[in-house]
């Protein structure tokens, strides 16, 4: 599968970090950051991105200084997280590759269904026992558990960038929609 990036992809020239971005003249394209995902930190810097945060586009060249990165617009091919597997419509948020690397990418966990017994159990005034009363608290403690990861899932679903339209093995073809 060929996947092609749309020919208007906007760019721009960025400082980076020289922590997580390194420009080395001995490397491939002067960097092992080159086509990876990228964000722009609290102090105005590109860097690479950890394990489920938000990306903000794709490195394109380094230098010692900054890098040329395109932008959230049009289709940019976005490097896959190791064993990471994607399908059309996904969202994708950063990710681990080889090593642990950062500036790959993933699809954000879809959210879990809440749990419909809670109320249930709340409404339970038959409690004849301490072990009845220890079970019951323990059945709620597990629910509340369960809504507090949802609420997680929904959080990260919304950290979510863009919309895959093709894939292979290695990289994912998403659109950033305006």
């Amino acid at each position: 599968m060929a996947l092609k990036e749309h020919p208007f992809v906007v760019t721009t020239s960025i400082p980076h970090d020289k922590s997580t971005i390194n420009y080395d003249i001995t490397k491939k394209n002067r960097s092992t950051a080159v086509g990876r995902v990228y964000k722009i930190n609290d102090n105005g810097k590109a860097e690479l991105p950890a394990d489920g945060e938000e990306f903000d586009g794709v490195i394109i060249a380094v230098d010692a200084t900054q890098i040329t990165a395109a932008y959230m617009f049009g289709g940019l091919r976005v490097p896959l997280a190791s064993n990471e597997t994607v399908k059309r419509g996904d969202k994708l948020v950063a990710g681990l590759g080889p090593s642990n690397a950062k500036g790959y990418v993933k699809a954000v966990s879809a959210p879990a269904a809440l749990p419909t017994d809670l109320a249930a159990l709340a409404a339970d005034t038959e409690i004849d026992s301490a072990a009845e009363a220890r079970s019951t608290q323990n059945a709620v403690r597990t629910q509340v558990n369960s809504i507090s990861e949802t609420v997680g899932d929904v959080i990260d679903t919304l950290k979510g960038k863009g919309q895959v339209l093709e894939f292979d093995t290695t990289h994912a073809l998403m659109a950033f929609p305006g």
